[in-house]
């Protein structure tokens, strides 16, 4: 883990990276609060985060933190009471629902903690829809998937339905298909937390190596601790904010 976990002021300016021009996702400011009857629930109080090309970042905090709707705000799936988000350099949160949806299918991928596999397709079927939705033609879609589910082990499975698959594959197939398209980043809402420890950390590996190696960064939400080594920074999502997280 680098060095940047270590030794940092814990403000907010602490949660942005240096990324400079290689930012391909940013938060500034962000306020998102939730009313039950006449109480209001602070959830995110002024967060910042920058997200830079091939950086892995890791987001770890207590149940009922934020953290999921941090990530729902970062997609444009929530609102945010203030504040804006940036995806490769275009103003996500006063974008309308068309535009925010192409947002997100240009730049964005997801994995999620249960799969969300549709049942009736293959696996390479299951990775190649992203591609066919972005426009690509059918036979460029499946050798690209093709592709993916061979980087992630499973040349052997193209064909299978997901029933036919393993828990740990199933996620291997969602991790391929959150890659497809080449998204600028990747957003995983506890990925590996359906899975026993020993496959958790082959597939939490496998993610933060395929994102290194194609540039796409990676932001996760995890409750696993034992995973931040796979990671250059690590942030703690407390009272709204992100911290650099320390042991």
């Amino acid at each position: 883990m680098s060095d940047s976990l270590t030794n940092t002021r814990p403000d907010k300016a602490a949660s942005l990276s240096a990324a400079g021009d290689k930012t391909v996702l940013q938060a500034v400011s962000l306020v998102k609060q939730y009313r039950q009857g006449s109480s209001t629930i602070d959830v995110l109080q002024g967060l910042d985060l920058n997200l830079a090309a091939g950086e892995r970042v890791a987001v770890v905090g207590r149940s009922g933190s934020g953290k999921s709707t941090l990530l729902h705000v970062l997609a444009g799936l929530d609102t945010v009471d203030s504040g804006t988000v940036t995806v490769r350099g275009e103003n996500m949160t006063a974008a309308d629902p068309n535009r925010k949806a192409a947002l997100r299918g240009a730049h964005m991928g997801f994995v999620y903690q249960n799969h969300h596999l549709l049942p009736e397709f293959s696996a390479v079927e299951n990775v190649a829809m992203p591609i066919r939705i972005a426009g690509g033609d059918n036979r460029t879609a499946i050798e690209q998937a093709g592709e993916l589910l061979t980087q992630v082990g499973l040349a052997e499975r193209l064909q299978h339905l997901p029933s036919e698959l393993s828990g740990g594959e199933r996620q291997r197939v969602a991790v391929a298909r959150a890659l497809a398209g080449n998204p600028a980043v990747v957003l995983a809402d506890e990925p590996t937390g359906n899975l026993d420890s020993e496959t958790a950390a082959v597939v939490m590996a496998l993610m933060a190596s395929l994102c290194r190696r194609s540039g796409t960064a990676f932001l996760v939400v995890t409750h696993d601790v034992s995973m931040l080594g796979e990671f250059d920074r690590a942030l703690r999502l407390i009272d709204g904010q992100l911290l650099p997280y320390d042991n």
